[in-house]
């Protein structure tokens, strides 16, 4: 049995800044990173809202047609 050698298990630490050492480039990285963030949270909210929007307005529509009615869709009129 082979005998392994001591720096195939040396943990190798990552080189990162210590504090207050942060370069300009990292911190528009994350200024970047953040925008992209809160537009994407933007997106959801604006898509999920439509989804209910569009899914109350079908469930209303669904209950008029079940209740017999025949004029549920909200339509403009273009005779008026």
């Amino acid at each position: 049995m082979a005998q392994a050698r001591p720096e195939e298990f040396k943990l190798y630490r990552l080189n990162l800044p210590r504090r207050g050492e942060a370069q300009e480039s990292d911190f528009e990285r994350r200024n970047f990173a953040n925008v992209i963030a809160l537009l994407a949270i933007a997106a959801l909210v604006l898509i999920g809202y439509w989804v209910f929007h569009a899914l109350d307005h079908s469930r209303r529509a669904q209950r008029c047609l079940d209740s017999g009615r025949n004029n549920c869709v909200g339509f403009v009129n273009p005779t008026k």
